[in-house]
């Protein structure tokens, strides 16, 4: 009796792990579309980061693949293999190897420039070194399908299709240790436990949508959500000691509560990250009840039925064969539960993917008081989220003519520098806080900004002056006026 008991705390669903490893490789592939944009900027020696200044500032850089070579054309290159990488990964197509190849650029690309990154991250890329120890492509995989001669597994029942190794134990931890960690840290502070803490991170503009507007009007919503967000964290560890409908409940109030941090505050790929590993929880109850859903609509759809069987008839054509003595399939119903299976992937991977575009499109990771680029630790407004709101801008003067907004590729406005505008990307916003640990980096970046002013302007420019304005935010009685500091002024 021990052992089954442990096995379902420490066991995945063979589904989950499907749904977990789609959005992995939906993250993935998010992820090199949002960084290729910044491509020539970020990892090229014509950037704010070339290499002699990466192993000057940052000792790893001299493992990364990327820092091999200053050309653009070398970065695009690695930038489509990990497309490529986190297609095969999303479609299951020899995975585990994709899976590892994928780790190992994602790596690189982190050390080629870690001034960057924050706590997603390094949660993500923890997340696909565990991954290549898991099953992944056991269910809705070209793996699997290649496999099914053998080993029939998308056909057998979602009771027998748990599996606890140490591998899903170890993940399963992981998480959990996460959210633990984050609660201990909650405690050194003092606004969590005062109900102050949403209070102050509603209030950084920098990092609210529209909904936190709304929510940040009602005082009792705000100790509500903060006093429930630390509840959550702090008991995660029941996600382990709980099972069957209860561990559905406490991972369905965490998945709720990260769809509602994704909707009400842009803090990148956090809530996508999150919700993803939170998935793993989810006992076969929750999938057995998604795939009788995913039926249903099914049958009730002939066009995507006809569709599907199109999509399988083109997949016999080209793979391989089955082995001699492999039975084909004999039943109508074997085939429509593939269908359904393909549909269901279809559904949640779209859902992902939104998601993960949805919330890194805007700008905002971390708190701006979380200043230290060697730090990825997933503090998330632990111990306490910051008090300052601030923003930063590069002033181009030009030559006899009008100054320029270098970061935003415009006229200087003048309420600038607003504060809820850091930068063109949130990635920037991040590089933009490393610039005030590291005059070095601070000098290349106002030289970097001097040939963009002179490249939009068309014009000589005399020099760049790049300040942060910063203001204290008052849940009560009135703010004092921001103040802003110069970072660094380069002649052109």
């Amino acid at each position: 009796m021990v052992r089954p008991a442990l096995e379902r705390r420490v066991g995945i669903d063979e589904r989950a792990l499907a749904v977990f490893r789609i959005a992995l490789g939906g993250l993935l592939l998010f992820d090199v579309s949002h960084r290729v944009r910044f491509l020539s900027a970020f990892y090229t020696d014509d950037g704010v980061l070339p290499r002699a200044l990466l192993r000057e500032q940052y000792a790893l850089g001299r493992y990364s693949i990327h820092a091999l070579s200053g050309e653009p054309w070398v970065q695009v290159v690695l930038f489509g293999c990990s497309a490529l990488l986190a297609v095969a990964l999303l479609v299951g197509y020899r995975t585990r190897t994709a899976t590892a190849l994928a780790a190992l650029l994602l790596f690189s690309l982190h050390f080629r420039n870690p001034f960057v990154l924050n706590g997603a991250d390094r949660l993500l890329r923890e997340l696909l070194v565990l991954a290549v120890f898991l099953p992944l492509g056991n269910r809705w995989s070209i793996d699997a399908r290649e496999r099914a001669g053998r080993n029939d597994a998308a056909a057998r029942a979602g009771s027998d299709a748990l599996i606890a190794t140490p591998a899903t134990a170890a993940v399963l931890v992981h998480v959990v240790t996460l959210f633990v960690g984050n609660a201990v840290l909650k405690t050194e502070g003092s606004t969590w436990y005062s109900g102050d803490a949403l209070g102050y991170a509603l209030r950084q503009d920098q990092l609210t949508l529209p909904l936190a507007d709304a929510v940040a009007t009602y005082p009792f919503a705000l100790t509500a959500g903060t006093y429930a967000w630390a509840g959550l964290v702090t008991g995660a560890p029941l996600l382990l000691l709980l099972t069957g409908r209860l561990r559905t409940a406490y991972a369905a109030a965490f998945l709720t509560a990260v769809s509602g941090m994704a909707f009400s505050m842009a803090v990148g790929l956090f809530p996508a990250v999150l919700f993803t590993a939170v998935l793993l929880f989810l006992p076969p109850g929750v999938w057995d009840a998604l795939e009788r859903v995913a039926a249903g609509a099914v049958d009730r759809v002939a066009p995507l039925e006809r569709a599907l069987t199109a999509c399988r008839l083109r997949i016999d054509r080209v793979t391989p064969p089955r082995s001699v003595g492999s039975p084909l399939p004999s039943t109508v119903r074997i085939r429509i539960g593939r269908y359904r299976s393909v549909a269901l992937v279809g559904v949640l991977a779209v859902v992902l993917l939104w998601s993960g575009l949805l919330l890194g499109a805007t700008a905002g990771l971390e708190p701006a008081d979380s200043r230290v680029p060697d730090d990825y630790r997933w503090t998330m407004f632990a111990p306490d989220p910051s008090t300052t709101d601030g923003g930063f801008t590069a002033v181009g003067h030009v030559d006899g003519g009008p100054d320029i907004d270098v970061l935003r590729g415009a006229a200087v406005r003048a309420d600038h520098p607003p504060a809820a505008d850091t930068g063109p990307d949130f990635r920037w916003r991040k590089y933009l806080y490393s610039l005030l640990e590291s005059d070095a980096r601070a000098d290349r970046f106002a030289g970097y900004m001097c040939e963009r002013a002179t490249a939009a302007s068309g014009s000589p420019v005399e020099n760049v002056t790049v300040t942060y304005t910063e203001r204290r935010i008052a849940l009560e009685g009135e703010a004092p006026p921001p103040e802003t500091t110069t970072v660094v002024e380069r002649s052109c």
